[in-house]
């Protein structure tokens, strides 16, 4: 079915609560919401988000990008032919992989309606019944923490993960009083999002082991490969990659350097074609993955639901879950917006993703083929 345009709208959602990583507290975020229509009006949908400070991209790079080189690239194009369309997309233009991901989760979408089947029986089918997710810990003051991480535990949740980054005593008192809080059966794992050093936080690393960690996440800047290599080399802790893996190019540099124990999926960054070639790689390399959230809304999330049911190297609880902490989300029903309380969301039901715009939201949604896209109120 050919593609005849996109359309695409820049919104932004509040936080019932603020969340904090080692760079940032966020009270709110700018989504992007987008449409890729056929020529016979049938459409697939995807969702992303501003990655600053932790990544490159924002939601206003991503509209001028698609706009001006990823949809001309692509116009008229089979929305089968995933792999030219791939091809064309990195013709247009190098790097982008957030704005390059939306239109690959579009085409799944897309693609999945206009065969009458979930997304992820074109991923490979349901390998998994369900996907479990974590309970998630932002920085805030250690009392909040703590209490959050409890709760968590008292709704059923079997796996917390903590964000650190801040300062290394503070730090490891953080993860000792949370461990004690969760108890010692309860999976814990840690990130930092880059918000570490190796001389100050490795004998910090060291002592927090003593707390029987899942994992350490992308606790180094992703340019510092010489330290996850020793990082990788020091703990018995798995050095877990997010941000540091965006194509399938990024893991194979890290495993080439013994610089990665374990891999964080997030199809936001490299859509379900990439997320498909990285999770083979990692199996190949006999590297767990799990897949994870940055923000998305219910579209996001939905698709990472399918592509962690489909994919049988996502051997650890996954991170599917961040519509709950939105005050509203850009889908009907909000069926992502409270966790069940197994903690796993359930096979999602219904053709494509299984999602829906509200009418609000779909109505807003503009055509990059017209010139109000380019107004500075996107960006």
């Amino acid at each position: 079915m050919k593609i005849t345009d996109i359309l695409l709208k820049k919104k932004y959602i509040e936080f019932k609560y603020s969340y904090g990583i080692s760079s940032a507290s966020f009270t709110g975020e700018h989504f992007l919401v987008l449409k890729l229509v056929s020529e016979d009006g049938q459409f697939g949908l995807s969702d992303s988000v501003t990655s600053i400070p932790y990544g490159y991209e924002d939601v206003g790079t991503m509209i001028y990008i698609i706009q001006n080189y990823l949809f001309p690239a692509i116009e008229g194009m089979d929305s089968f032919d995933l792999e030219a369309i791939e091809t064309k997309m990195s013709q247009a233009t190098p790097g982008h992989p957030m704005a390059k991901a939306t239109i690959n989760i579009a085409l799944h979408d897309l693609n999945a309606k206009i065969l009458g089947l979930p997304v992820y029986q074109l991923l490979g089918g349901k390998y998994y019944e369900s996907v479990v997710t974590v309970g998630s810990v932002g920085i805030s003051n250690t009392e909040r923490m703590i209490q959050e991480a409890h709760d968590f535990i008292q709704n059923g949740c079997k796996t917390v993960k903590m964000k650190i980054g801040t300062n290394p005593q503070t730090d490891l008192e953080r993860v000792r009083e949370v461990r004690r809080a969760i108890g010692a059966d309860i999976a814990f794992r840690i990130d930092a999002n880059q918000g570490c050093n190796l001389t100050e936080y490795l004998p910090v690393f060291r002592k927090m082991e003593a707390y029987n960690l899942e994992f350490l996440e992308q606790p180094l800047p992703i340019w510092d490969l010489d330290g996850y290599q020793k990082l990788c080399a020091a703990l018995d802790t798995p050095v877990l990659i997010d941000e540091g893996v965006y194509t399938a190019h990024d893991l194979i540099t890290l495993i080439k350097l013994e610089a990665v124990d374990a891999v964080n999926i997030k199809v936001l960054k490299t859509g379900l074609t990439g997320g498909k070639q990285i999770a083979a790689i990692a199996e190949a390399a006999g590297l767990p993955c799990l897949v994870g959230s940055m923000f998305e809304t219910g579209i996001g999330t939905a698709a990472s639901v399918h592509f962690a049911l489909s994919t049988r190297n996502v051997t650890h609880t996954s991170e599917c879950g961040f519509p709950v902490v939105l005050k509203e989300d850009v889908i009907e029903g909000d069926i992502y917006s409270e966790l069940p309380e197994s903690y796993a969301w359930d096979v999602p039901q219904g053709i494509g993703l299984g999602v829906h715009l509200k009418s609000n939201v779909d109505m807003d949604l503009v055509s990059v083929k017209e010139q109000q896209v380019e107004n500075d109120s996107y960006r």
